[in-house]
């Protein structure tokens, strides 16, 4: 089985080098293909992909889900990982995923339960939180590494053209195919929105642009409460 990690940036250069260095760590040398989707960024997030990934992708204007989308679009593996550049896979990562597509009862999409790069219990408590959410609703979110068998996407159409809840309204089209497993593993996600923002602000939006959306609101009115 041969994996594509997909990553959407904008302006990180900080966080992209130390990214493609873990995945090619963890993954060893040529079973991975990685590609970098930059949405315009205005600082040297593409040049330092350009030096390190296997594929850097343009895009003129930002959003994941145009980023994600054309990077899927230029991938070559069979299975397609969407990560952000500032979360940090699980060690044994490769070995989960390998287990979970090479049965014979494949789900439809994977993704791994969520953590943060932070000890504060403060976190810890938003992950359990998150489990909960995720377990319930299925719908992981873009930060625990969602992937999919490619042919599956675009058999479906990939991700919308949303600024917004791409991943929920990728998992409607999703759901009906097949079940979502969520891995045993944990990622580790950075904090620093929540700390831009502040932790209970933070929190409390994500809960109500979720309600929101169940509610019927678009995704790019919801946008407008995001940023």
């Amino acid at each position: 089985m041969n994996i594509s990690v997909i990553i959407p940036t904008l302006n990180e250069e900080e966080n992209i080098a130390q990214a493609i260095a873990r995945l090619r760590l963890s993954s060893g040398p040529g079973r991975v293909e990685i590609i970098v989707a930059d949405g315009a960024s205005s600082d040297r997030t593409a040049e330092v992909a350009r030096a390190k990934a296997d594929k850097l992708i343009q895009v003129k204007q930002s959003g994941r889900a145009l980023q994600m989308q054309k990077g899927a679009l230029a991938s070559s593996g069979d299975l397609l990982l969407f990560l952000h550049a500032d979360t940090r896979l699980p060690g044994d990562w490769l070995d989960e995923l390998t287990q979970a597509w090479s049965s014979d009862d494949a789900p439809v999409a994977t993704a791994f339960r969520l953590g943060f790069g932070s000890p504060d219990p403060y976190y810890r408590f938003v992950s359990r939180l998150a489990s909960l959410r995720t377990d319930l609703t299925r719908v992981p979110h873009g930060d625990q590494g969602i992937a999919l068998r490619r042919d599956t996407f675009l058999r479906i159409g990939g991700f919308p053209p949303v600024p917004l809840m791409e991943e929920y309204e990728l998992f409607k089209k999703l759901k009906p195919l097949g079940r979502v497993m969520i891995l045993p593993g944990s990622v580790a996600t950075s904090a620093r929105r929540y700390e831009r923002n502040g932790r209970v602000f933070n929190a409390l939006r994500s809960v109500g642009i979720i309600v929101l959306y169940y509610l019927g609101v678009p995704p790019r009115s919801l946008a407008r409460l995001y940023r």
